[in-house]
């Protein structure tokens, strides 16, 4: 999701390092009523810095750069 963002936007890989993204969704039913998920980019891997699963909503679902 990060690199096709960042691929539409035309920015180059070489600025990709150290851009942060994160993503929210809250769920319908199951055991947790939301999920964010945060990820990095070290040289060049994304690597996932925060995975919650929360009992309650978040306010600000949604894909965005952090």
């Amino acid at each position: 999701m990060a690199e096709a963002h960042l691929r539409e936007a035309g920015v180059p890989e070489s600025a990709w390092p150290g851009l942060r993204f994160r993503w929210a969704e809250n769920l319908i039913g199951g055991m947790w009523a939301s999920v964010v998920v945060e990820v990095e980019r070290r040289g060049a891997q994304w690597i996932v810095t925060r995975l919650d699963r929360n009992a309650q909503p978040v306010d600000e679902v949604g894909f965005r750069e952090n």
